[in-house]
């Protein structure tokens, strides 16, 4: 592969990986298949104890664990660290992340932050870059993760 197109897709790769926080800070959840497969896997055990299977089910529970009704007010998520490896129309990748989530209800003026990486496996569709697979893991958390739920 030559340099600039591995540099434009990283670029693209890192892109999606952005759009991902605004969608979920702006609670634009519906659009998460800007950024997954149709059956993409995300694999929370190493954090949950849980595997989600379908973008369908990912934003199920995003409105469930972060939308209206939930104890999560406003949120901030970042990415940085950014490891791209490209191989023709699949890639791996791995960032790290910081979020922040204010509480709501019983959980009213407390925060709670976390710290961890995204390790994805990609692919190249018409669409553009699509994560298939991601591993979601936990470096450090503070404050209720109480808050990411359900009142």
């Amino acid at each position: 592969m030559d340099f600039l197109q591995y540099a434009k897709d990283k670029h693209e790769i890192e892109q999606v990986y952005i759009l991902y926080c605004d969608l979920v800070d702006h609670k634009q959840f519906d659009r998460m298949t800007t950024v997954f497969t149709p059956d993409a896997v995300q694999d929370y055990s190493a954090a949950y104890n849980n595997v989600v299977k379908g973008v369908v089910p990912l934003i199920a529970a995003m409105h469930n664990n972060l939308g209206a009704g939930s104890n999560c007010g406003p949120t901030h998520h970042n990415v940085v660290n950014f490891r791209v490896s490209v191989d023709g129309d699949t890639a791996e990748s791995r960032a790290h992340y910081y979020a922040v989530h204010k509480g709501l209800n019983a959980y009213e003026g407390q925060i709670y932050s976390m710290w961890g990486e995204y390790h994805d496996f990609w692919i190249r569709t018409t669409e553009g870059w699509r994560v298939d697979r991601r591993f979601y893991s936990i470096f450090l958390t503070e404050g209720p993760h109480d808050i990411c739920g359900r009142p």
